[in-house]
Formats: structure tokens, sequence, C-alpha cells
């Protein structure tokens, strides 16, 4: 394989891996069902952006000054839907856990998220090294994942 044909290749894969995460797609490429229930749930959506996440449509928006994301079937059913929170929303007892494993961490942001009527909370914690950690509404540590 000569140095252009690698050169290409390497681009090839890159670029493959970099889409097989998540996809922005045109609104007109979004299912009719799905716009339909979009719309009726969140009709004061503004900046709303269309990505496509293996075969479910995601939803970035804002609502005020709040960012929103809804997850979608091709179906229009709900799978997920998310809001960023201020800190000072996040249950105490997932502060206090917060604070007692990650001490020199810093919450840098907080998601509320709600899979079918499941509450978890996704942290973003700055720090030595950063970190997201998923939390159940009752406080309780589900995982973390480096940042």
């Amino acid at each position: 394989m000569n140095y252009k044909s690698k050169i290409l290749a390497l681009f090839l894969l890159i670029g493959g891996i970099s889409s097989s995460k998540a996809q922005d797609i045109h609104k007109k490429d979004v299912p009719d069902a799905v716009k339909t229930v979009f719309i009726k749930a969140y009709p004061k959506a503004t900046d709303v952006d269309w990505k496509m996440k293996g075969s479910n449509y995601e939803a970035k928006f804002d609502l005020g000054k709040v960012d929103h994301k809804a997850t979608y079937t091709a179906l229009g059913k709900t799978i997920s839907f998310e809001k960023d929170i201020p800190n000072s929303q996040l249950p105490a007892a997932i502060a206090k856990s917060i604070r007692t494993k990650y001490p020199k961490g810093r919450i840098d942001d907080v998601d509320w998220i709600n899979t079918g009527g499941k509450i978890t909370y996704k942290i973003d914690i700055e720090g030595t090294p950063d970190v997201n950690v998923w939390y159940s509404v009752d406080g309780k540590f589900i995982k973390e994942v480096a940042d």
C-alpha cells in the first residue's frame, strides 16, 4: 500500500468511527410520527437539532434558557428525556456522596434524566481525573465513566 492509499484509508477509518456514534440529520429526514410527538410535547422548543443515534432520533433543544434532549423510536415512542438542572437542585444524598467520593472534584454540569419513568442523574465532575457519574433518584451510585 502506498503512502497516499494509507492516508486515504486512515481518513475513511476515522470518518467511519466518528459517524458511528451520532449523525446530524435535517428536520425533513425525521419521521412525521417523531415530529408530531415532539411538537406536541415541546411546542415552545427553540434551537432544535436532530441526530440519529443508532435507529433512534434525538432532538437537542432549548426551553427558555435550559438545554434539553429527547430521544424517540422511529415510530414516535419516547425513550428518554433529559434536561440540565442547576447544581443546587441535585438531591442532598447525591451531593454528599460526590463530596465524599471525589473530594478534589468540582461539579460542572448536572443532567436530570427520565427513561421510561425511571429518574437518574448524570453529573460531570471536573477534577483529577474528569469523570461522568450516574446516580439513582434515591442517591445510589450507578456508574462512573472517564470523561
